[in-house]
């Protein structure tokens, strides 16, 4: 069977499988058998339309062939009905899947757009999550730490951090991308980090320089490029060398900036509470029983990569099966079409 077909059959059988004929309005342009197709579902069709293809239905003639493919559905949903379509497992179950979109649609989404949320409450939020909408620079940088004490031992570790810079700097230029981290688990002594190969993970200037000390955030971000290192410098622990990984750019956004993208995250944390909240009570008000020895019984198929001998084409004879409904994404909800534009 022509997979269009199928697919029209399959969504025009799930419509008409409600049994129930929806509330229409405006004037009839079209009557097909006992049903009619009313002015306001063209349009409603042409919406759902892109705007590209919207445009080409400005003229009678081209609504007329809208209109034909409507016609055309019409006909093959009422031939289905009449043929016991409608009572196929497999129409019930997209008629399920469509009446549960429906009314989640219906029962969460009127509030997605969080137009109902306070400008209180959003600065509320602003303020309790400010490291989202206010960042420092960060760094992520190695470093290597050669102890000193006093003054003989500070001159043997400039020494000794030269001949180590001169030497990642040669096993950098033959292609050792971690020629750095490799020195620094063999050398540093910087018990925390040289384990992991000098690595001082994400910190802004002022975490760096609580951490260790201000001469090493001061070294560290002062070097603006991935993977420039800085000469040997003192810091009060010894002589150190850095090397730059990476730097993240400041952020500083204010609460109008941010008011508008966090009315929009609040509606959508709201819909999943919301979403979780009904699903709870809908549960706890129906009695749910679980076989879970027949459960065990269930055989799953191995997946066969498509076109594999034996394996069946996908078509309405064969049915693919399908993961049960998930929870609701916050993304707008368009009809199905089923014309062919």
């Amino acid at each position: 069977m022509n997979p269009r077909l199928v697919s029209v059959l399959s969504v025009a059988l799930a419509l008409a499988a409600c049994g129930k004929k929806s509330e229409k309005s405006g004037p009839v342009v079209a009557e097909v058998g006992t049903e009619t197709i009313t002015a306001d579902e063209v349009k409603q069709r042409l919406n759902e339309t892109s705007p590209f293809l919207r445009a080409r239905y400005n003229t009678i003639e081209r609504k007329k062939e809208f209109l034909e493919n409507m016609v055309r559905n019409e006909l093959l949903a009422q031939e289905a009905i009449r043929q016991g379509y409608d009572k196929s497992p497999a129409v019930r179950e997209q008629m399920k899947r469509a009446m549960i979109q429906e009314l989640i649609r219906h029962q969460l989404d009127s509030r997605l757009a969080g137009t109902d949320i306070a400008e209180d409450d959003l600065k509320k939020f602003y303020d309790a999550h400010l490291d989202d909408y206010v960042k420092p620079e960060r760094a992520r940088v190695f470093h290597i730490l050669l102890p000193a004490k006093d003054a003989k031992e500070r001159a043997a570790a400039h020494k000794k951090a030269d001949a180590l810079l001169k030497d990642i700097d040669a096993r950098e230029k033959r292609g050792e991308v971690n020629a750095f981290q490799t020195v620094a688990i063999k050398e540093s002594k910087d018990a925390l980090s040289a384990p992991m190969g000098g690595d001082l993970r994400f910190l802004s200037k002022d975490e760096l320089a609580k951490a260790y000390n201000p001469e090493l955030a001061n070294a560290a971000f002062e070097l603006k490029s991935p993977g420039e290192k800085g000469a040997p410098f003192d810091t009060p622990a010894g002589v150190e060398l850095v090397k730059l990984q990476v730097k993240t750019v400041a952020m500083n956004r204010s609460f109008d900036e941010s008011k508008e993208s966090i009315r929009q995250r609040m509606a959508r944390e709201r819909r999943s509470r919301d979403y979780d909240e009904w699903v709870k009570k809908l549960r706890e008000s129906t009695k749910v029983s679980i076989n879970e020895q027949e459960l065990e019984k269930v055989q799953v198929e191995a997946a066969q990569p498509p076109g594999t001998p034996g394996q069946p084409p996908i078509s309405a004879a064969h049915p693919q099966a399908s993961p049960p409904v998930a929870p609701p994404q916050p993304t707008p909800t368009t009809t199905s079409k089923i014309g062919g534009n």
